[in-house]
């Protein structure tokens, strides 16, 4: 008797648990609105569930020209389902709603930055999968030109031999990986006068050419997926309301930066829509299309 009375006291104890954790579930949902973040139902030990984010690189990434939780990064990680419906249920966390994001990226970051600062605070590898996104090349062309000194071709090297050890430590570190690396976007929109409006400079674009072409050679190595932001954005930057330039846009004529080089609102979302994408490859490629619940 004392057995079968200790069954029923621990069956009853259990039910009051689970009507704990629902009673919960419903506060959570009034709170929070009725959309929901459903894990794919994995355990957290599966090499395909993404368990930790890491976001490299500069302000393509960041939130400081589109606004608080408005960047590339922080809509990927959860999107703001007023502002942009198109992409409701299609962010990380409704995906796989334990993954921890690990913002690395800042503003004006070089790929210096990102070897030598970034890639050092970044955590250890964990069961599962490694998400990674990375951003990185512009302002060092930028400050190769700056600089004015020096071979421009000697620059290209070195910024391109930074990329190439970015993503070799990434896959070493992280073995369990999947890399999404981006290209460095044109604001000119293939003129190049970014400094002075019809003086183009063709060094430049020359060496972003260099880079871009070593990116996508990059992209093509296992758990690498390209994100050409380069071409994606061409049209949409200083020249985006010019119908004769080659890159125009009739169907979106609009602007997708501010500050002269800096994503906007929609320029982050547009970037956002390139790691989704990209990322959906990625997965299909390990084990078949994206699936939110």
């Amino acid at each position: 008797m004392r057995h079968e009375s200790a069954v029923i006291v621990q069956r009853d104890a259990a039910k009051n648990r689970i009507a704990v954790i629902l009673l919960g579930c419903v506060l959570l949902t009034s709170l929070w609105g009725c959309r929901t973040a459903e894990p794919i139902l994995e355990p957290a030990s599966s090499p395909h569930q993404i368990t930790q984010y890491i976001a490299l690189g500069d302000s393509i990434s960041t939130d400081d020209y589109p606004g608080r939780d408005r960047g590339a990064v922080s809509l990927l990680y959860l999107n703001r389902d007023k502002e942009f419906p198109e992409f409701e249920q299609r962010d990380l966390l409704s995906l796989y709603s334990g993954t921890k994001l690990i913002f690395a990226a800042s503003n004006g970051a070089t790929t210096g930055t990102v070897l030598h600062a970034q890639l050092s605070s970044l955590p250890p590898s964990v069961p599962g999968l490694t998400l990674v996104t990375v951003t990185i090349g512009g302002n060092d062309l930028l400050r190769a030109i700056h600089r004015g000194r020096g071979s421009l071709d000697d620059e290209t090297k070195i910024i391109v031999k930074n990329i190439e050890r970015i993503v070799t430590i990434l896959k070493s570190t992280y073995p369990s990986s999947l890399i999404l690396l981006g290209t460095v976007y044109d604001p000119t929109d293939g003129i190049g006068d970014l400094f002075s409006p019809g003086q183009p400079l063709t060094e430049a674009l020359t060496m972003l050419d260099q880079i871009n072409t070593r990116i996508r050679t990059l992209a093509v190595l296992p758990r690498v997926q390209l994100v050409d932001i380069h071409e994606h954005f061409l049209g949409h930057g200083s020249h985006h309301a010019d119908s004769t330039n080659p890159y125009y846009d009739a169907d979106n004529p609009a602007s997708w930066f501010t500050a002269k080089i800096e994503p906007n609102k929609r320029g982050a979302s547009e970037v956002r829509r390139l790691f989704w994408d990209a990322l959906e490859s990625g997965l299909r490629a390990l084990k078949g299309p994206v699936q939110s619940q």
